[in-house]
């Protein structure tokens, strides 16, 4: 069984306010600075954990293909997170902001699989069960594996077009990132990609926890 939580752009840096002006003087003021920043992308694959846990902790994810028949859940997490470094130029009553550098990170954190604590580790049915949920993963990183990269390639043309920002008043880091922050996490394609994603690793994923998989893996074991 699994569960594919909401895909939510997670950042590392998403406090502060911003400010921003469409003024056409200040960004023409702000092109003159503008420099060609460096642009790093990582997917994150995931450090595979498993976790002997109570059902109680398996039945809190809502969405079960069949809740009483559940002994194991994978859990993932997308996320978006960011590093950046940028120059400040003062112009006038505002600031001028050139990224100088960004490093990406897309997908998961961790990929959790929890397995009913009933069972023994490394009995029998635990390691049925583990074997199961080893195709969830792999359905995980399996498309990571595809719109990762093409999540990757979108967020260095975000960039790559976003150009130099000017802000009305002194910049905070804080500042910068909201700014960022507003832009990718609205930004059509990443939206589209998301939802491409979670789409295809739902479908996969209730393909393999059918009766017929549910009848094999529990004729595995002679004591269930």
């Amino acid at each position: 069984m699994t569960r594919l939580n909401k895909i939510i752009p997670k950042f590392i840096k998403i406090t502060g306010f911003c400010f921003f002006s469409l003024s056409v003087w200040a960004g023409e003021s702000c092109d003159r600075f503008y420099r060609e920043p460096n642009i790093i992308t990582r997917v994150n694959y995931g450090n595979v954990l498993y976790k002997s846990v109570p059902k109680s902790e398996i039945l809190k994810f809502d969405k079960l293909h069949n809740p009483d028949k559940t002994m194991g859940v994978t859990v993932a997490n997308i996320e978006i997170k960011y590093d950046f470094d940028f120059d400040r130029y003062k112009v006038g009553d505002g600031v001028c902001v050139n990224l100088s550098s960004i490093d990406f990170f897309v997908g998961y954190p961790s990929l959790d699989v929890l397995i009913d604590s009933k069972y023994p580790v490394d009995s029998c049915e635990y390691n049925a069960i583990k074997n199961h949920e080893k195709q969830h993963v792999n359905v995980y990183q399996k498309e990571l594996k595809y719109y990762g990269n093409l999540l990757a390639k979108e967020l260095r043309n975000i960039i790559d077009d976003l150009g130099v920002m000017y802000f009305p008043k002194y910049v905070t880091e804080k500042v910068v990132a909201k700014k960022i922050d507003k832009i990718i996490s609205e930004n059509t394609n990443i939206l589209l990609l998301r939802e491409k994603m979670e789409t295809e690793i739902l479908e996969q994923n209730s393909q393999l926890d059918t009766d017929t998989e549910y009848l094999r893996v529990n004729s595995i074991c002679d004591n269930w």
